[in-house]
């Protein structure tokens, strides 16, 4: 299946650049534009209300834009009329309207390099790379986007710079050149980190989970798309979420979840719509339709394919028209209709030679050459450049000092090295001893804890509740023997049997949650399903999800993880209101990741010190004990998302 429109556009000119607009700030740049009178700072906020709205509502944004295009042409500044034209076109183009988005992005760039802006020309350059993607010209796509990209590594704009490879990895998906799309979403994923960019992680964990998605690698792709929709959620990022949720919901159609890839499906198809989306409705549609495909229920899945070409048409989308036809084709084939399903796959067919030809597909592979060979030669250039820088300084050193002051200077410089070296070793020693003695400090106190779980739990159970047990033996041996003075006493005494009773069965229940049987004897799975099984689910209910834990953990991994997922559940009833929680625990090969979002009130992340009690300390330190990490998301009124990982 074609995956979900993601589009990443570029800001130059942001003042109030953020991910996630607050509304209030929005009303009240909206009011400070009715009653300025200064057209020129009218047109600082027109374009920043233009960017803004851009995700989350497009009658706003276009409004904005053609607002900002008017206030520049009454100014007469090219440069702002260049601006506008941008905005307005990447306005277009998050709805997917690209014959508009292309017109005006094609309108800014040649006024841009008119006017020499090269670094702005570069901005238009990208944007017009991405519309020819979404429109199936991928050999131009490509081609513009190593032309930007060239620009921004020699301006040594490392944001742009991630933009446009995450771009190019999405290519090379459309192309099947799949280790060459990761290496780019790799290349994102560094520059991202080192500049702190949440938008280019969203985009290069999405570009992954299409790539992990193509292989096959069905869990570690919806790993990568809840990682990419957790960052977008922050950012506030709606349109880019709903091409997010889109892809997720083709990740359980592949998986065999129908039900829950249709509850993605529709959470994307319900912000396209508001947002007029064309292309990203008729993708919603083509998707809906093959999940009712699957369902058996053709007339419906009939409908909304249908609905999908009609759009797809109107748009010229020849790729995924194409897959459009192809799900007709099973579909009428399901039905034994198979002159009708032979005409459908023909027109896939015809529509896929005319997309995927020789010629596009040979440029892209001398795109891709031509780009890694620069780089090359680029490398070969500056190394022979430090060459030169070196020779010249160590020639000039020779001339300057005699044999004997380089002798002493070489003396003085290995003392040194040798005293530095030794000093680093001890530090480094030092260190290690620390490391190691918090660490085995970190495990006594776990294991004292365990160990003391365990002695009162046995105490609990052998010492208490025999006593317990014993109490009730006795009075019910005495029951025969006593007479009640009147019926109320009787009662009176009954009571009290039970109460004894109820005391032996909490005991005993105490026992096994501070040392689970459970867990010893099967395993980490079947113990947290027991631990949940034991809350009303009608005051909360708990969905579990296990993957690759087939196989039996190392001890302390497993009470670690018991205990962190005991607390945060317990966290939850006690401080969440919440009323569903989703635990979602993973293991590949690297290590353990364990997902546990509730949908309660939330809290501030930004004043987690305040929420951070012995619980959440307890957390975290059971967690780097393991060498681990963990992560909270959250936000008023949003629940809570932990994410904990334990590499192995």
């Amino acid at each position: 299946m074609k995956f979900a429109l993601t589009l990443l556009l570029f800001c130059f000119t942001m003042p109030y650049q953020v991910g996630a607009q607050n509304q209030k700030v929005l009303d009240s740049l909206e009011n400070v534009y009715r009653s300025s009178n200064d057209d020129k700072h009218k047109l600082k906020i027109s374009g920043d209300l233009c960017w803004s709205y851009g995700s989350t509502n497009f009658d706003k944004a276009l409004f904005y834009g053609k607002a900002e295009l008017q206030l520049a042409e009454k100014l007469k500044d090219s440069a702002s009329i260049a601006l506008a034209y941008s905005d307005i076109g990447n306005t277009y183009t998050r709805v997917n309207n690209l014959k508009e988005a292309l017109a005006y992005h094609l309108k800014s760039y040649n006024l841009r390099e008119k006017l020499g802006l090269k670094a702005k020309a570069a901005g238009s350059i990208s944007n017009i790379a991405i519309i020819y993607k979404q429109m199936g010209n991928f050999k131009d796509a490509l081609d513009y986007m190593h032309r930007s990209l060239k620009i921004y590594e020699a301006a040594n704009d490392e944001l742009r710079q991630a933009l446009v490879l995450s771009n190019i990895g999405n290519v090379y998906m459309n192309y099947e050149k799949y280790s060459a799309a990761k290496e780019s979403y790799d290349r994102v994923i560094i520059l991202a980190k080192k500049n702190n960019s949440s938008s280019s992680l969203a985009s290069a964990y999405s570009g992954l989970m299409k790539y992990y998605f193509q292989l096959k690698q069905y869990d570690k792709a919806l790993q990568n798309g809840l990682l990419a929709a957790r960052y977008l959620k922050q950012l506030d990022m709606k349109a880019d979420l709903a091409a997010v949720e889109n892809t997720i919901g083709q990740v359980y159609f592949e998986k065999g979840k129908y039900v829950e890839a249709m509850k993605y499906y529709s959470n994307s198809l319900e912000f396209r719509l508001f947002m007029k989306d064309k292309l990203g409705i008729a993708s919603c549609y083509k998707n809906i339709g093959a999940c009712y495909a699957e369902l058996k229920d053709f007339p419906t899945a009939e409908q909304y394919v249908n609905q999908s070409i009609v759009l797809f048409k109107e748009l010229n989308s020849k790729d995924y028209l194409r897959e459009a036809y192809d799900i007709l084709g099973d579909i009428y084939e399901a039905k034994q209709d198979y002159i009708t399903s032979l005409k459908f796959f023909k027109e896939s067919a015809a529509m896929k030679d005319s997309i995927y030809n020789k010629q596009s597909t040979d440029k892209i592979n001398e795109l891709q050459i031509a780009y890694q060979t620069e780089k090359k030669m680029q490398q070969i250039v500056l190394l022979n450049q430090e060459n030169k820088i070196q020779k010249l300084v160590l020639f000039k050193r020779n001339i300057f000092l005699g044999v004997a002051l380089a002798a002493l200077v070489i003396t003085i410089l290995l003392g040194f090295l040798l005293y530095n070296s030794i000093k680093l070793k001890q530090a480094a020693r030092l260190q290690a001893e620390v490391i190691k003695q918090q660490d085995m400090a970190t495990k006594a106190v776990l294991n004292a804890e365990e160990n003391e779980r365990k002695r009162i739990s046995g105490e609990l159970h052998d010492g208490l509740g025999q006593m317990f047990s014993a109490v009730k033996m006795n009075l019910s041996a005495l029951t025969e023997d006593l007479s009640f003075k009147n019926a109320q006493s009787e009662k009176m005494f009954s009571k009290t049997l039970n109460l004894i009773d109820e005391s032996c069965k909490e005991v005993r229940s105490i026992s096994h949650q501070m040392a689970p049987n459970v867990l010893l004897k099967s395993g980490l799975a079947t113990a947290i399903r027991d631990f949940i099984s034991k809350i009303d689910s009608r005051k909360l209910k708990i969905k579990l999800e296990t993957f690759g834990l087939q196989e039996r953990l190392d001890k302390s991994i497993e009470t670690v993880l018991y205990r962190v997922i005991q607390e945060t559940v317990n966290n939850v009833i006690k401080h969440a209101g919440a009323n569903s929680l989703d635990i979602q625990l993973t293991k590949d090969e690297e290590g353990i990741n364990a997902m546990i979002e509730d949908n309660g009130k939330g809290f501030d992340i930004t004043q987690l010190e305040k929420f951070e009690g012995i619980g959440l300390k307890n957390i975290r330190s059971r967690v780097e004990y393991l060498k681990g990490t963990v992560d909270f998301s959250s936000s008023p009124g949003s629940g809570t998302l932990v994410a904990i990982y334990i590499p192995l």
